[in-house]
């Protein structure tokens, strides 16, 4: 129980959240810990696993906004564009891996940055309401598609925020207590 608890801990925090923003998007929209247990996630776990890990508990949480909202949210776009910014910030973070602690603050912002040109990208690229121009593009970036009830930059903003400050708590608690290092012992490192 005592390996698998950081593991759960991080399947509870994100289901949560998951839950919380969904049941009231207007409150914090896109505050959550996605994208940092991804980005950490390469910090913690040895291999695949520390995608894996994130992936199986954003997968279990996906319907979670259908619950609260309109409906599931079924566009094989928005599914693949996200998973393709899950997968770049895995990325990211396993080339700062061995970076200070700063670093991998800053790092935490960039894979908020990438995942929301990425998504965001992809939402100007496929959505009919966007123009196919650079205005369109800016458009998808920035103030979002006409009527919606925020602006893009909104996200970008909340989404960095939650990014920096739970990438901060994850990798604080790895710092202060190494044991929660999901990592096999002979492959986990010390954080700088």
């Amino acid at each position: 129980m005592h390996r698998s608890l950081p593991i759960l801990l991080l399947i509870g925090l994100l289901i949560l959240f998951r839950a919380l923003a969904a049941a009231v998007p207007e409150a914090m929209p896109n505050f959550q810990p996605v994208a940092a247990l991804f980005f950490c996630g390469a910090l913690m776990a040895g291999g695949w696993r520390g995608f894996l890990i994130p992936l199986a508990a954003w997968i279990i949480s996906y319907p979670l906004p259908a619950i609260f909202q309109s409906g599931p949210v079924t566009d094989p776009f928005i599914f693949g564009s996200t998973l393709l910014a899950f997968a770049v910030t895995f990325l990211l973070g396993k080339s700062l891996s061995t970076r200070s602690m700063p670093a991998l603050l800053i790092g935490s912002l960039t894979a908020a940055l990438s995942f929301h040109l990425i998504t965001n990208g992809a939402a100007w690229l496929f959505d009919p309401r966007y123009a196919k121009t650079l205005a369109g593009l800016l458009q998808s970036l920035w103030t979002g598609a006409t009527g919606a009830p925020l602006p893009s930059w909104v996200f970008l903003r909340n989404f960095a925020a939650a990014n920096l400050l739970f990438t901060w708590i994850v990798l604080s608690a790895r710092i202060c207590l190494p044991q929660l290092s999901i990592a096999s012992p002979a492959s986990s490192t010390p954080a700088h």
